[in-house]
């Protein structure tokens, strides 16, 4: 689908988020495919290196990245019912999504500029520190408006956590996204100290590595059959 006015900042912000974690998968000696068309997914992650010079079973995994704008207000990742369902279902597939918050400008420094550069550098630099605590407040809702873009900050925070196709079901069939009248359903996401905590959830650590899709953990087994919080246990 092409872009437009409308969806074009979305589109890179998606992207950004999209290359970001495939590049994680590289640095952990995976391989992560763009798969097109769009099918539902967005990255098909293998391990075919691994099989062929250590000897590891063969792995796949299919994962849909979600990028979500932070401000003092949370969160909210969005999906289409039939998204929704589709994710929610499949041994291997899971969803990414990715935080940003903290979005923070640099000015020009003026090396070049006439006249008296420290002080219109101090201008500068009151303005974007302006800028940077509307977006910390309230930025969904300027971006929203089209007073706010991306854009204009060069810096930001980054924090990430996956979720497999049993939790997505979980979360849906416990009433936790939220449905619109425009048939799109939402899931609050917050961030409290060093936890996420998604529909009031606190996620247990291992959901914040990525890693953990296709590497073994303690709590793999417990994680693809549900569980979220240290409440499962």
């Amino acid at each position: 689908m092409p872009i437009d006015y409308k969806n074009c900042e979305n589109f890179y912000q998606g992207s950004f988020a999209e290359h970001h974690i495939s590049s994680l998968f590289f640095f952990y000696g995976y391989e992560a495919q763009k798969v097109s068309p769009d099918v539902g997914i967005d990255l098909m992650v293998t391990n075919l290196a691994r099989v062929r010079f250590q000897e590891e079973a063969p792995l796949h995994a299919e994962v849909q990245v979600k990028s979500v704008l932070l401000d003092a207000n949370g969160a909210y990742a969005y999906m289409s019912s039939e998204e929704l369902e589709y994710l929610s279902t499949g041994e291997h597939r899971y969803c990414v999504f990715v935080i940003l918050y903290g979005l923070r400008g640099r000015v020009d420094p003026r090396s070049f500029g006439r006249g008296d550069p420290d002080a219109s550098k101090a201008v500068d630099q009151d303005i974007m520190s302006y800028m940077e605590d509307r977006a910390a407040e309230n930025g969904r809702t300027l971006r929203r408006e089209g007073a706010l873009s991306i854009h204009d900050f060069n810096h930001v925070e980054l924090q990430s956590f996956w979720l497999h196709s049993s939790q997505l079901q979980r979360l849906r069939n416990e009433g936790m996204w939220q449905q619109r009248l425009d048939d799109l359903f939402g899931l609050k996401i917050n961030l409290e100290d060093s936890s996420v905590v998604v529909a009031g959830i606190h996620l247990i650590p291992e959901l914040t590595e990525v890693r953990y899709i296709v590497e073994p953990c303690y709590a793999g087994y417990k994680i693809r059959n549900g569980a979220l919080s240290m409440d499962d246990y």
